[in-house]
Order: structure tokens, then sequence, then C-alpha cells
């Protein structure tokens, strides 16, 4: 077999030999508001109604927002364990999401700051009759919260069904960037 000197060669393990030019690197770009970033995958572009796209595979987000508040918490401890933080009242979401399911909570700490983050599905009103046995969520929602200076700190992306389907993973990762900077 002919290996064509402009492709990249893997091993067996799939770890790169000869990149040919090719980066293993992923390239990111901050997106931020006020003390609040994350990092996106450089090619992806936010559209004009706060959305995500990417080039080649077309939307990837309907959402992406960032949400502070003043808040009597000094850690997003204080709100509870992940696992039973009453989100909505919370986190200030609108009351659609008390019916969703709470598919995965988790917290990391990056700079001495808490973090929490959270996945939520909410399930479509009405299922559609060629999926009997089982009912997609008309929305994931995936967000992440700690408090830093007084200030309740939101990020939200939500992504409906074929947009989860294309880029979850990614938007998974972009949301663990979640960051705050301390008042300066």
């Amino acid at each position: 077999m002919a290996v064509d000197a402009a492709l990249p060669v893997f091993d067996e393990d799939g770890s790169i030999i000869d990149g040919s030019g090719y980066s293993t690197s992923v390239l990111m770009t901050p997106v931020r508001q006020g003390a609040a970033s994350v990092q996106v995958l450089k090619a992806w572009q936010k559209s004009p109604d706060g959305g995500l796209a990417d080039p080649v595979t077309g939307t990837t987000a309907k959402s992406l927002s960032f949400v502070a508040s003043q808040t009597d918490f000094a850690s997003i401890a204080d709100a509870g364990k992940p696992e039973n933080v009453k989100l909505v009242r919370t986190l200030g979401l609108e009351a659609e999401l008390e019916r969703a399911d709470l598919v995965a909570a988790a917290k990391r700490t990056v700079d001495g700051v808490l973090y929490y983050e959270f996945d939520l599905a909410l399930p479509a009103k009405v299922c559609s009759a060629e999926l009997a046995t089982t009912c997609l969520p008309s929305l994931v929602v995936l967000l992440a919260a700690c408090v830093r200076d007084g200030q309740l700190h939101v990020l939200r992306i939500d992504a409906m069904p074929d947009q989860w389907r294309r880029a979850g993973s990614a938007l998974k990762e972009l949301r663990a960037t979640f960051a705050v900077d301390a008042a300066v």
C-alpha cells in the first residue's frame, strides 16, 4: 500500500507519528462578557441571534449566554450539593425548566473557585408516533455557575436535539472552559 506523504501517519494506537504539517492542537478563541469567559473552537462563529455555528457542520448551539447577579452566597457551595440545587430559583432560570430532567451534576475547582455544572434535558411536550418507545428532549441545556466577588455567574448553552447530536461533546468541553476573573 502506497503512503501519501501529504497525510499524517499514525501508529497502531492511533498516536500521530508524522504530522505532515497537520497539528494535533485545537485552536480556541475566547468569548468574554465582563469577568466571565469561555474558550470556543476558533472556527465556530457567533450568530446574531446568540447561537454558535460551525462553517462545515452548521449550527452547534441555539444560544450561548452569560448572566451575573448579586448574591449573598460566599461560594456556589452555599446553594447546596450540585444534585440538590433548586436551579430555577437559585440560578434565575425560566419556570419552563422546572420540568427539565437533571441528567448530570458535577463540580470542579479552578484557581480556588468552585464551579457547579449541570446537564438538563427538557422533555418534549408531545412525542413523535414513530418513536413509540422513546421521546427525545426538545432542548438540552448545559449550565455552569460560580460565585466570585459577591456575584453569581451563570453560563448557559442551549442546544436543539440535532445540534446536540452534532456538537454535544464539543459543547461540554466549551462549558468546561468557563472561568470568571477576580475583580480588579
